[in-house]
């Protein structure tokens, strides 16, 4: 019974060694190593993207700002009446045009990026986001993952 406890304590602890090990390699590593890892870039293209995605996301940020905005606009603008009006209308056609402009932006990034990748891998790359400019509606604060 003694040799059961021992052996239990020391597996919980070699469980709590590698849960606190797999925790500091996670955190360690970038939010875009996975880009690197799964499209097999080298330093020098990796460096690229990540400069792309640096700059990327500075405009992400203002673009989804913009969006919530006029999506703010337009949800007044319905709940202040019982019918449509040229505001509504204008409202509804500002955030179409912001999001339009969303998707183009992002486009753009993602044929940046495959851009830097090696041949062999951009097809993957673009087959794997591209599904985010098709879909719009379905991004969430990860998509630039």
């Amino acid at each position: 019974m003694k040799r059961a406890i021992v052996v239990f304590a020391l597996v919980l602890v070699a469980a709590f060694v590698a849960l606190a090990v797999s925790r500091h390699v996670f955190a360690s590593h970038s939010s875009m190593d996975w880009l690197r890892d799964e499209f097999h870039l080298t330093d020098a293209q990796m460096d690229k993207a990540a400069a792309l995605h640096a700059e990327y996301e500075a405009s992400c940020e203002t673009m989804c700002r913009r969006i919530a905005e006029t999506d703010a606009r337009l949800a007044l603008a319905i709940r202040s009446t019982t019918s449509i009006t040229p505001e509504i209308a204008a409202a509804i056609a500002e955030t179409d045009r912001v999001r339009t402009e969303c998707r183009i932006a992002m486009l753009s990034h993602f044929y940046q990026t495959a851009a830097l990748m090696p041949e062999s891998e951009r097809q993957r790359y673009l087959e794997k986001v591209l599904p985010t400019v098709l879909h719009p509606g379905e991004m969430h604060d990860d998509h630039m993952r």
